[in-house]
């Protein structure tokens, strides 16, 4: 037969299994019960404190608790050990009294599974026997598997010492079990404590060497781009430069300055894209000069220039026309009344049209400058504008 699904993975597990519980609880009162589970509780979280909580999982049995060890054989010593060190001082004031805990160790095998309220558990060999251990200890009393012991025994000689083999037991259920009685010693007790301590301070290093890149940009330091944030980049950058060597080439062919059009005459006269109307211009003052002002009027002994010196002076180059400059002479420029310089406009002389019917310009006017000035550009022009330049704007 062909699965056509994957099956779920189980894992399996060996762990060392801690089982206590409370020996009398369910023939108290209710706040006997309260007491005693506070004071148990208490306890449990005490000493699990130092533990990684990747190290051991805990499940509340009502009257007790059992203890998975997942890292460390000897996590379920130590727990053990100091339960048995809390349990055997001299208590009061309502807490529970040292003969009312017992303790079961072992070692084996279990599988993980989720139980009916959607949590993590454990079902198999290793809790059955560990509860089973537990049922031979008398109340103040801690009793370990075979299993539990070989682990232990091994890693040191001071654990070995601690136990004592009292004989197999069978259970309920006919199963034989060889038995082992744990001693409580501080001292053994107080290197265990230390050792767990001292686990958990290794471990904080790690852990805050693992959590510092994540922080490091958000006290101020960018964060390396990712390899497709990087690409985007180059692409914008390759496009970019693409788009700039293509817009050089194209004003490059049409023969025009890159800057534009303000600095065609060699002089540094500005001249507006914008021509002015014909037979008329508006003075303006040169590059370095200051700016006129009406509160100051020019004084009458200057005379006023005609606009037509600034279309002679802005002459185009010989590399655009491809013509030699045309000089022209000029009629006398009269004086113009006294006006702010803001409201300046002088007038050209008007020539005569000629007899062919069609508008002639002065070579100077403005007119033929804005004809050259398109010229230069590349921009149409006119049938009319096309003889005036063969025939009067040269």
């Amino acid at each position: 037969m062909l699965e056509t699904q994957p099956r779920s993975t189980v894992r399996t597990i060996v762990a060392s299994f801690l089982f206590t519980d409370l020996v009398g609880f369910s023939k108290g009162t209710a706040a006997e019960q309260y007491a005693a589970k506070a004071s148990f509780s208490a306890a449990l979280r005490r000493h699990l404190a130092p533990l990684k909580e990747s190290d051991y999982w805990i499940k509340d049995t009502g009257d007790g608790a059992l203890i998975a060890f997942v890292s460390n054989p000897e996590h379920a010593l130590y727990m053990a050990l100091a339960l048995a060190h809390d349990y055997a001082a001299p208590t009061g004031g309502g807490e529970a009294p040292a003969a009312s805990l017992r303790t079961g160790l072992h070692l084996g095998t279990v599988k993980e599974s989720i139980d009916v309220e959607a949590r993590r558990n454990f079902i198999g060999d290793g809790i059955n026997a560990a509860k089973r251990i537990m049922d031979f200890a008398l109340p103040g009393q801690m009793a370990a598997s075979r299993s539990f012991f070989e682990a232990i025994a091994n890693l040191d000689a001071a654990y070995a010492a601690l136990f004592r083999h009292v004989g197999a037991s069978d259970d309920k259920h006919g199963r034989a079990h060889e038995l082992y009685e744990l001693a409580p010693s501080d001292t053994v007790l107080e290197r265990l404590r230390a050792d767990v301590i001292a686990e958990a301070a290794d471990a904080a290093p790690a852990s805050g060497a693992a959590a510092e890149p994540a922080a490091r940009p958000a006290a101020g330091a960018a964060a390396a781009p990712t390899p497709t944030a990087r690409r985007f980049l180059l692409l914008g950058l390759a496009l970019a430069v693409g788009l700039a060597a293509i817009f050089a080439f194209l004003r490059m062919r049409e023969g025009a300055p890159i800057s534009g059009t303000a600095a065609i005459d060699g002089a540094g006269a500005s001249s507006s894209p914008t021509a002015a109307p014909k037979g008329e211009s508006t003075a303006r003052p040169s590059a370095g000069a200051a700016p006129p002002s009406s509160a100051q009027p020019r004084s009458d002994s200057a005379p006023s220039q005609p606009a037509s010196l600034a279309p002679a002076a802005a002459a185009p180059r010989a590399e655009v026309t491809e013509r030699p400059p045309v000089e022209v002479s000029l009629p006398a420029a009269t004086p113009a009344p006294q006006k702010p310089a803001a409201d300046l406009r002088v007038r050209t002389p008007a020539r005569a049209a000629p007899s062919s019917g069609t508008m002639a310009s002065e070579p100077s006017s403005p007119h033929c400058s804005r004809i050259l000035e398109k010229a230069a550009l590349g921009e149409p022009l006119t049938s009319d504008e096309k003889k005036e330049l063969a025939n009067t704007c040269r």
